[in-house]
């Protein structure tokens, strides 16, 4: 098999039993990653089980691409059952840097863990010999300084998952943290606390055979060219409101193999201050937000190595924090209530008290630990009125909205969370024209080249006009093929797919390349990747169906899209989207038609080959698939 490594390592931590299935029957119908990590969850979590039970699995699983020298494939999926997700059922989430293409490279294309240890413990894998050890010395520390103790014990080339002390103590939104400051949602942290897993470690020096190693070169060569464009290295608001201090980007992200440009970056400030940051985990706590002016620009430098140590989801944090914040202006929660100083909201020193108060599940803390969306039932009356559809679990939030670009509407609901490369794929493109079309010099994307790349990447120059429903079936059943594909190759949301480019002549990206970069490693048929993508996106329908979610109901976004006037911008951009008649157009004020959306929710279903007015799979459908063992199962709900 080239690309793959070909097996699959089992850890059962309960009674201490190594195992290895192979990867064969999985790669060439779900290729890796995501993919194969919700197939092994089909077979192996039933949906009675809860996400602390022993018999969840924690399914880690590359990507096909992944320590191939492909460039920009560095990820690595986890799949499991979520306790982050009311209710508890399947989640996933990403991570890149160094530790799944070192897993990779020490022979394994993924690891599947059950049971639970009867004490503390970590596992090591160096190459194909694997121990589960005490991590009795591990415990109770923090995610950074568990690191350097697995970097002490087994040299500094270590790569490792591990998770701080808000995984230890089951905080339901603790995360799973990797080395070079990689991270995964979905309260997986505190699934490996559940099991008494604090880490695993590894060292690799094997590597993947590729079936057309000259052929992967010249491709390399080809993405490096075109990967120029605008990457939006520094976020706008930090810039904006930085209170005139300058953060400046002095190198890129580090992840494995990757010469692609990237939203990770080194940044410094001053002379003391340097850590890599990306996107919201660099924004989610701004002092100036809160009105703290005089608050040092440490503050928020330091706000996500401080999460990242206790191991606690900034998604989550911000909306807490936004809460809270709302709660103190209004005068519905107190610092009685809850012992923290809500005054000092934007403070390094309110950050570390409610950070310190989640993890340790001390007072108020206890009913924050178990996540905003349980937090409600626990919180008085006047603080729940409080929340908001912009507060909401699992990286719900409202920046890229479906009142200003129809297709998120699909796209939002049928995940068991947000996921971020889902809502960038035209979102990135739209705001590369949106900058044009402000600052004509900053980018190439004119309205033309924005109608190209909508009808190459997603089907018709309709989609290019974001915020109308025409056309927009086709482009979120593309985009969701694309995403799927993409976290199962292993491919890098900040660089894939590379839809508009700097470096060509018409300014546009390559619709086929992952393919063909799957091709060169493999040998396997370009045309298959999309037929997986269909067939894993299928296999996830019915998993969320298997779990309990009642479609179509389930289909449609939030009430709140179809009554509530989009609100204005603040930062002047988000809501800027292509008009039909030309040039541009504000998106606020909009609002969701239902029967527009509901004809589009069945042309939909119709594309996808499901029951136009229950949104089920057709036999016919899953069988074309190769998913005949769904069958039974779709046809009884």
């Amino acid at each position: 098999m080239h690309g793959w490594a070909g097996k699959i390592l089992q850890v059962n931590l309960t009674d201490s039993e190594i195992s290895t299935i192979s990867t064969r029957p999985y790669a060439e119908q779900y290729l890796g990653g995501r993919g194969i990590a919700s197939r092994l969850y089909w077979e192996t979590v039933a949906p009675g089980i809860t996400a602390f039970d022993p018999e969840n699995r924690l399914i880690f699983m590359t990507g096909t691409l992944v320590a191939t020298g492909a460039q920009g494939a560095s990820r690595l999926s986890i799949v499991g059952k979520s306790p982050m997700t009311l209710p508890e059922g399947y989640c996933y989430g990403n991570m890149g840097g160094f530790f799944g293409a070192e897993l990779k490279k020490a022979g394994f294309d993924g690891l599947i863990i059950s049971g639970c240890a009867p004490h503390p413990v970590y596992i090591w894998i160096n190459d194909n010999e694997v121990e589960i050890k005490d991590a009795s010395s591990l415990w109770g520390k923090n995610a950074y300084r568990t690191g350097e103790m697995l970097q002490h014990i087994h040299g500094d080339n270590v790569r490792f998952v591990t998770t701080g002390v808000a995984g230890e103590r089951l905080v339901r939104t603790a995360i799973a943290f990797a080395s070079h400051q990689s991270t995964s949602t979905a309260g997986f942290g505190a699934v490996m606390g559940s099991k008494n897993l604090k880490a695993i470690a590894v060292k690799g020096t094997g590597k993947p055979s590729v079936a057309y190693p000259e052929k992967l070169k010249e491709l390399n060569q080809y993405t490096v060219k075109i990967c120029k464009r605008c990457t939006l290295v520094a976020p706008p608001v930090v810039m904006a409101t930085g209170r005139g201090h300058l953060v400046e980007v002095i190198g890129k992200g580090r992840c494995y193999q990757c010469g692609l440009e990237c939203n990770k970056q080194l940044y410094r400030y001053g002379q003391r201050l340097e850590g890599y940051r990306r996107c919201q985990s660099m924004e989610y706590y701004l002092p100036w937000k809160y009105s703290q002016e005089d608050e040092p620009v440490d503050t928020f430098f330091d706000a996500p190595t401080l999460a990242n140590d206790y191991s606690i989801d900034t998604f989550e944090l911000q909306s807490m924090i936004d809460w809270l914040y709302a709660c103190y202006k209004a005068g519905s929660l107190t610092n009685k209530e809850t012992d923290l100083p809500l005054s000092k909201i934007g403070t390094r020193s309110f950050l570390e008290k409610l950070l310190h108060l989640i993890t340790y599940r001390e007072g108020f803390g206890d009913i924050l630990a178990e996540g905003l969306v349980r937090a409600g039932d626990k919180v008085p009356e006047k603080a729940r009125a409080m929340f908001s559809h912009v507060i909401a679990p699992i990286c719900m939030h409202d920046l890229v909205p479906p009142r200003a670009i129809v297709a998120h509407a699909l796209l939002y609901p049928m995940e068991p969370r947000v996921h971020q490369p889902i809502i960038h794929e035209i979102n990135f493109v739209r705001i590369a024209w949106a900058l044009n079309q402000c600052q004509p010099p900053a980018t190439p994307v004119t309205t033309e080249v924005f109608r190209k790349v909508a009808k190459a990447f997603w089907g018709s120059e309709e989609a290019s006009y974001v915020s109308t429903y025409e056309g927009k079936a086709l482009a979120a059943m593309k985009v969701q093929n694309r995403t799927y594909a993409k976290d199962s190759l292993g491919l890098c949301d900040f660089s894939w797919p590379i839809s508009y480019s700097f470096a060509t002549p018409d300014y546009m990206g390559d619709p086929d390349l992952e393919a063909k970069i799957f091709n060169a490693v493999t040998g396997v048929a370009v045309e298959e990747v999309d037929r997986c993508s269909e067939r894993m996106f299928n296999l996830q329908r019915a998993i969320l169906l298997r779990e309990g979610w009642k479609v179509p109901k389930a289909d449609y976004p939030p009430e709140f899209n179809f009554t509530e006037p989009l609100q204005t911008d603040p930062h002047g951009m988000n809501l800027l989207v292509p008009s039909p008649e030309g040039g541009a157009k504000d998106a606020a004020g909009n609002i969701l038609d239902r029967d527009k959306f509901t004809v589009m929710l069945k042309e939909y279903y119709r594309l996808r080959g499901w029951n136009e007015e229950t949104g089920l799979p057709h036999a016919e459908t899953l069988i074309a698939l190769g998913l005949d063992d769904l069958v039974p199962f779709c046809q009884s709900q």
